[in-house]
């Protein structure tokens, strides 16, 4: 059972990794198109991602593995993933609308990377507006393993203790 503090971090985790999507993939726009440095950030961001995704999912990893049924997937983490699909995919259309005029008007007035400026700050506002989801949800996780600890241990109780 996590604690809430793990909760909150992995919350924390998670909207760092949206905003880190939505504006490196901004950023890389700084690079040459098809060139390496741009391949490199590209691939970054999908080994972070699926990094993140595979530790998310490790405990149903593990049941698959050994044989054992999948759990439902609850709605509410269903729910919390189509929130944050939204806001992300809607911050990287708006900035990609957006970033043509944004960077002319940035390149004019001397910013020498207006990709990384329109990035950082468009992947920070992804980030804030994910959070509070990602947050709520932790927040959730922790009374439903409160609740599970607390179950456990009154079973225990009744049960007296057991062998092995």
């Amino acid at each position: 059972m996590a604690s809430l503090a793990s909760h909150r971090v992995r919350a924390l985790v998670s909207a760092a990794l949206d905003g880190l999507v939505v504006g490196g993939a901004e950023a890389a726009r700084d690079q040459p198109p098809r060139s390496w440095a741009r391949y490199r950030i590209h691939l970054a961001l999908v080994a972070a991602v699926a990094t993140e995704t595979l530790l998310r999912e490790l405990p149903a990893l593990r049941r698959v593995v050994r044989g054992l049924p999948a759990v439902p997937a609850d709605p509410r983490d269903e729910t919390a993933r189509l929130h944050q699909g939204l806001v992300t995919t809607g911050w990287g259309l708006a900035v990609t609308v957006a970033d043509g005029p944004i960077a002319r008007v940035l390149r004019r007035h001397g910013v020498g990377r207006p990709h990384l400026l329109i990035g950082v700050v468009v992947g920070v506002a992804t980030a804030v507006t994910t959070l509070p989801v990602w947050w709520r949800r932790a927040g959730l996780k922790a009374a439903e393993d409160q609740a599970a600890a607390e179950l456990d241990a009154e079973f225990e109780q009744l049960l007296g203790p057991t062998a092995g």
